[in-house]
């Protein structure tokens, strides 16, 4: 019997290449916990997965974009980063930093996507900046600050701030009109005004509970070429 970590690792490694539709990956997955659960446990499981999103989410947007440049040479340069990666590119680097006195810092960001101009790296732009997170807490706060601080700066201001969640704590379910605010619960209403962008993985997040920014995480795929369409004026 295969071990269900090692299949999983396989699996991210294959979403990566581009080898399993962008829009299944997750479900392939959620598919998986059953046999995870069964070798380990659902404590585990939640712990491993966790540990694990960010590396996903990325492989999937990884893999939505070989799979736009393959089809289009134009999406060429539209690249998902991690902040290592954004931190050995100078030219980046100071197109994402946020300026505090005499220092640049960049702000918290899971993956962040790009646009590569190869031939004058100053004109390559810095679109979004994903937080990925299972449970939220305190990030909602954390998003937030970024988003303004970003907007503070000529440079930066049309950075996108994006959150992609399983929403295990249900902050962006609606509730009962009569709990909450108007069945909204307090973090929802602070992302939907401040972010761009909410991306929920959750196979029971009904049609009716998204809006403009709350919506099912793989329109995140379709938000990225409308952003790079506008940067790119096509």
């Amino acid at each position: 019997m295969i071990d269900a970590k090692e299949h999983i690792e396989n699996t991210i490694n294959k979403i990566r290449k581009g080898e399993i539709p962008p829009e299944k990956a997750w479900s392939v997955i959620v598919k998986m916990k059953e046999e995870y659960v069964k070798q380990y446990s659902e404590q585990s499981w939640h712990s491993f997965i966790g540990n694990k999103f960010e590396e996903v989410i990325y492989s999937i947007i990884k893999g939505y974009l070989f799979r736009k440049k393959s089809e289009d040479s134009m999406f060429i340069g539209l690249d998902a980063l991690t902040e290592k990666e954004v931190k050995s590119n100078d030219i980046l680097m100071r197109k994402l930093a946020v300026r505090y006195g005499e220092f640049f810092l960049l702000p918290d960001a899971d993956i962040i996507i790009v646009d590569y101009n190869f031939i004058d790296m100053w004109k390559s732009e810095v679109l979004a900046i994903l937080s990925c997170k299972t449970s939220l807490r305190e990030r909602i706060a954390q998003a937030c600050y970024w988003k303004l601080k970003l907007l503070s700066s000529d440079i930066t201001k049309n950075v996108r701030v994006f959150l992609v969640t399983t929403d295990n704590d249900n902050d962006f379910s609606i509730m009962d009109k009569k709990e909450g605010y108007k069945g909204k619960h307090r973090n929802r209403i602070i992302a939907e005004y401040e972010l761009d962008g909410i991306y929920i993985l959750r196979e029971d997040f009904p049609e009716e509970w998204e809006s403009d920014k709350v919506k099912r995480y793989e329109e995140i795929f379709e938000d990225i070429i409308k952003i790079f369409r506008e940067i790119r004026k096509i």
